[in-house]
């Protein structure tokens, strides 16, 4: 692999600016990146904030802290990509792993709901489909003084739809108190959810050295923006660090995080060309399941998108032949508009 650390040191890229309208609630950004050469990369800032800061740091001005990072993030999968796409390579390849890799396992990534029943449909439509593990995110949905009682409720009409041989994840999004979430360590055990994540922050380790000594749940916590501080306090807290490659500065930075020796699992609430370069990073970091939001949109309509489709299968990937990603956005596709371009010497804000 060839780490890129100063990715327009020689030449300026184009690049070119992508809204993929999914359908409901749900759009994506692709960045598209040309070099002299007319090779190409794609990645993705979707979720990256208002588009107005977005086009601000494509124009190298700055933004907020987090619209910085999700945009250098797609820039750098973008580049990782065209290297991959000049090396002949794909991307898996290119980026360190040795084998070719299988298909790549999938964890249903449920729709924020508020009620239960829902839920419970949810995930037993992605066991249907083949899904092995599950993750629900029971605290999202507004619950106010009752959001414990309400969430727990939820969680435990997942388990009830999906079986006990199905792994459950429970994702707090650090939505309750320590204080509130305590009462409901010991019924989400008996309930066999196989790991808890984001009960407390990386950036609070006194807290999250209280719900490591309060449950025997595995632990897990969001790394995306955590400095080496961080992570050398909450050193044995947590048993899985969850890492978004477009904010954690791209897949370079993700393999130097695992390359520390910490455990990492990829968070994936993205569309199909971050799914992809997600994937293809899970298989030069065998672990955990990658993400993916089942249901959010349809399954054909998000295959449709790119020119060969996105390829789901009993709950697994398969990753695309070719070099680099293997697949790009249809851009004949009507829901694929243009919505940027201009030459890119460097994103705008400081380095994050």
């Amino acid at each position: 692999m060839t780490t890129v650390v100063a990715p327009f040191a020689t030449h300026t890229q184009h690049a070119e600016l992508y809204h993929c309208a999914a359908g409901g609630h749900t759009d994506w950004l692709l960045l598209r990146l040309t070099d002299p050469d007319g090779v190409t990369g794609w990645g993705e800032c979707s979720d990256a904030g208002p588009l107005a800061a977005v086009l601000r740091v494509l124009a190298g001005e700055a933004a907020d802290a987090a619209t910085c990072r999700a945009v250098r993030g797609a820039v750098r999968q973008a580049l990782a990509d065209q290297a991959a796409r000049r090396a002949g390579q794909p991307l898996w390849q290119w980026l360190g792993a040795h084998r070719p890799p299988g298909p790549v396992e999938l964890t249903a990534l449920l729709r924020r709901t508020a009620h239960p029943g829902t839920a419970a449909a949810d995930a037993g439509a992605a066991v249907a489909a083949g899904f092995a593990t599950v993750r629900i995110a029971p605290f999202d949905s507004p619950g106010g003084d009752r959001l414990g009682h309400l969430g727990l409720a939820r969680v435990r009409a997942v388990r009830a739809a999906v079986g006990a041989s199905v792994r459950l994840l429970v994702d707090c999004h650090q939505r309750l108190p320590l204080g509130e979430l305590t009462p409901l360590l010991a019924p989400l055990a008996r309930l066999g959810v196989d790991r808890l994540e984001d009960g407390a922050s990386l950036a609070r380790p006194a807290e999250l050295a209280e719900l490591r000594r309060r449950t025997a749940l595995p632990l897990a916590a969001r790394a995306d923006s955590a400095g080496p501080g961080q992570l050398a306090r909450a050193a044995g807290l947590v048993d899985l660090l969850l890492v978004d490659a477009r904010r954690a500065g791209g897949p370079a930075a993700v393999l130097e995080l695992a390359a520390s020796g910490a455990r990492v699992g990829l968070r994936n609430p993205s569309g199909p060309i971050a799914t992809l370069h997600s994937a293809h990073l899970a298989a030069a970091l065998p672990g955990e399941p990658l993400e993916y939001p089942f249901g959010e949109v349809a399954a054909e309509r998000r295959a449709g998108l790119l020119r060969a489709g996105e390829r789901i299968s009993g709950g697994q990937l398969l990753l695309p032949a070719g070099p680099g990603l293997g697949d790009e956005p249809d851009l004949r596709h009507p829901a694929v508009v243009p919505l940027w371009r201009g030459a890119l010497t460097e994103p705008g804000c400081p380095p994050v």
